[in-house]
């Protein structure tokens, strides 16, 4: 029997969003059953499109909302007898068209108790507020004075900016009515960096 091996969640936050999209992509949990891993990650693909070794069933995604990496961790704790069950009781079978993962009893029956769990995040309003995710685009983040009200001048490190960004994100987190610890603004890094190179383009004009 494969034992399980669960990979730990590699980012602080699972969340990805491509420039030029309107939205994130899908978090998910994922079991492998041919490796016999256990991860937690982001959808990769644009669209409703899918690999092969999830739709022959080889590989189990269980769909999650945007969770810190140590939610993600935690969860991925609490389903591992489950995932190791279904490890021990599946096979490899030809379906007519290609070879696909088949689940027995025992497999299909803690998939079922895996969605059961994974059910629970189907709703933000039942989910620790610690553990989730907000998300907000850089125009709505910022009022366009930052410049002035955290004094970002052509000699601005990148070490302040870096502070000047998780002030930013914490008076975010501050207003959210869900009490959300962790705050992810797409572009804010760039927004403030350019400041800075503005701000240094009108010192030698000057």
């Amino acid at each position: 029997m494969t034992e399980l091996t669960i990979l730990p969640t590699r980012a602080a936050e699972l969340h990805l969003q491509y420039k030029g999209q309107s939205k994130p992509q899908p978090a998910y949990l994922e079991l492998d059953l041919e490796a016999g891993r256990l991860y937690a990650d982001t959808d990769a693909v644009v669209g409703s499109g899918s690999p092969d070794s999830v739709r022959h069933g080889f590989d189990r995604r269980y769909r999650i909302p945007a969770l810190t990496g140590q939610a993600a961790d935690r969860l991925l704790e609490e389903i591992r007898p489950l995932a190791q069950r279904m490890l021990a009781d599946w096979e490899e079978v030809w379906d007519g068209n290609n070879m696909v993962a088949r689940l027995g009893e025992d497999a299909l029956a803690a998939e079922e108790e895996i969605e059961a769990i994974v059910a629970r995040y189907e709703d933000e309003h039942d989910v620790d507020p610690a553990d989730l995710i907000a998300v907000w685009d850089v125009d709505s983040a910022t009022n366009g004075c930052e410049a002035e009200e955290y004094e970002i001048t052509a000699g601005t490190t990148d070490e302040q900016l870096d502070e000047i960004a998780a002030q930013i994100r914490k008076e975010l987190a501050d207003c959210d009515s869900r009490s959300v610890d962790t705050v992810v603004v797409e572009g804010l890094d760039a927004y403030l960096r350019n400041l800075r190179d503005n701000a240094e383009a009108d010192d030698e004009d000057a």
